[in-house]
């Protein structure tokens, strides 16, 4: 019985102070409802346009952020082109080498072409460098200093997709690998083993060239590149010729003289030019002959005899009248004697 009227006491009190608190909190909330309502509403109407701009601006804040840091995120190649005209090639040329290699990048390609015309000389061509993408304005901003640019383009390439798709077949890829391994080290049979095998290889040549299209990528994506094309300025057109009928009597004699000089020096080289092929052939020339004209000789004396034979026998034959010379006879012997 006292315990009962113990708990009933507890409750009691419990009640007792919820209601006191209920109480003290519906007097205090219509206090500060009556003594301060209107500041309250005036104070939140005239706050509530700053309130909303805050709002906004932290908003955009967070938009611009995000796309910030979407656009940080992704994988684009950029290639960029410039034409430069400036006043000494080498000088250029070497300045932009030193900016890319200081910026951590390097030349890939460079050609130079040197000019002539009426005694003048200048220099025209290009070179190549890649920098990190972070150095590509830069880099941009210091070739524009080095002289006057005739023209500038820069194109982009997102390939954000495409490495995100070689990342996918590549784990896809590693994952097959790694169950035909398991696969492998449980195969009971050669021929199973064969099998499993040659799937292995043609799935470890196919990570195999999906990582390689991943590097270069990334080494693109990492690499801005850009082709500057230097020209030095071509000499100015020498002046137009004055016409032949106009020229002066003193000009058009000293051309004249000129030429002279120049035809006769162009002679005395061009003989002397010829002069050892000359030599060279007169030998062989002149002993051919000469071996022609000593076999030639006998043929002559062995023509004449028989020439001179014909004659005397022709000489006979035209003098028929000629009569033969009468042999001497001998003397008999005298039978007398």
């Amino acid at each position: 019985m006292v315990s009962r009227v113990r708990v009933l006491a507890v409750v009691a009190l419990i009640l007792l102070a919820g209601c006191a608190g209920l109480g003290g909190s519906g007097d205090a909330g219509g206090a500060q409802g009556g003594g301060d309502g209107v500041q309250m509403s005036g104070g939140d109407g005239g706050s509530s346009q700053p309130v909303e701009a805050d709002q906004g601006a932290g908003a955009g804040d967070a938009e611009n952020i995000q796309a910030g840091d979407a656009a940080a995120d992704r994988a684009i190649i950029r290639n960029g082109r410039m034409v430069v005209e400036v006043e000494n090639y080498s000088t250029t040329a070497d300045a932009i080498a030193a900016r890319a290699r200081t910026s951590g990048g390097y030349v890939s390609d460079s050609n130079r072409e040197l000019h002539r015309d009426d005694g003048e000389t200048w220099y025209t061509g290009y070179i190549v460098v890649r920098v990190p993408s972070k150095e590509y304005e830069p880099t941009q901003s210091m070739v524009a200093e080095q002289g006057t640019v005739r023209s500038e383009e820069t194109t982009t390439k997102d390939v954000t997709d495409k490495l995100v798709d070689l990342e996918a077949r590549l784990t896809n890829l590693r994952e097959r690998r790694d169950r035909l391994r398991t696969f492998y080290d449980r195969a009971n049979s050669t021929e199973e083993l064969l099998r499993i095998e040659e799937e292995l290889s043609s799935v470890q040549s196919d990570i195999e060239r999906l990582e390689a299209q991943k590097r270069s990528l990334e080494q693109r994506v990492a690499y801005s590149t850009l082709r500057v094309e230097i020209h030095e300025p071509a000499p100015e057109p020498s002046a137009q010729q004055v016409p032949y009928h106009e020229r002066s009597l003193v000009a058009a004699f000293l051309s004249s003289v000129t030429d002279v000089y120049v035809f006769t020096r162009g002679l005395l080289v061009t003989a002397a030019s010829l002069a050892p092929w000359l030599v060279v052939l007169a030998v062989p020339v002149v002993g051919g002959r000469r071996l022609l004209r000593s076999r030639s000789l006998p043929l002559l004396g062995q023509r004449g005899g028989s020439e001179s034979t014909t004659a005397d026998d022709d000489n006979s034959g035209d003098d028929p009248q000629q009569e033969p010379t009468a042999e001497p006879t001998e003397e008999l012997p005298d039978d007398d004697a």
